[in-house]
């Protein structure tokens, strides 16, 4: 299968505060290696579809999560289904995720480290999928887009300059729960 790369670079991204809910007793759904790397594809498909930036609100749970983007429109049912495609070409794709460690300094001149909490030290993680997104994240991820199963997106709606996506997964085929990162 062909993976179609429609895109910019990751280095040349625009950067957009996230902010994360956190419920305390829900804490151990946040923390969904599958849904939190979907999140990643997601956002750079986005980027990639859309020049949209990536999300500026997300609530990443294991049984349904959402995103929200700043946008001017609500998307057509055709661009949902496009979206849909292009995130499970980059799961079937079954990219390496990867992670490495920079000084905080080089880390802020190629990304955004705007959606790390203030206590993130001076040695950031950085996460790959393959060639297809970059970026410093703090939560868990698979070690393959393969681990992460079929997406769906549930609904998209758009209020106020807000475009909300909510999304599933189906589990991968052959494994109860993958290893993460």
């Amino acid at each position: 299968m062909m993976l179609s790369m429609h895109s910019k670079p990751w280095t040349h991204l625009p950067s957009y505060e996230l902010k994360t809910t956190i419920m305390p007793e829900e804490s151990e759904k946040r923390f969904d290696p599958r849904m939190h790397s979907a999140e990643h594809i997601v956002n750079q498909t986005m980027i990639r579809m859309f020049h949209s930036g990536r999300c500026f609100s997300a609530h990443i749970e294991k049984k349904k999560s959402k995103l929200d983007y700043r946008f001017d429109r609500p998307l057509s049912d055709e661009e949902v289904m496009e979206l849909e495609n292009r995130v499970n070409e980059v799961i079937l794709a079954d990219m390496p995720v990867s992670e490495e460690f920079v000084p905080k300094a080089e880390a802020g001149e190629q990304f955004s480290l705007m959606r790390l909490p203030e206590d993130a030290g001076e040695i950031i993680r950085i996460i790959r999928i393959g060639d297809y997104d970059a970026c410093a994240c703090i939560g868990p991820h698979v070690k393959s887009t393969g681990q992460i199963g079929g997406f769906r997106v549930v609904s998209a709606s758009f209020d106020g300059g807000v475009l909300r996506i909510r999304y599933r997964l189906a589990k991968p085929e052959g494994r109860e729960s993958p290893p993460s990162l």
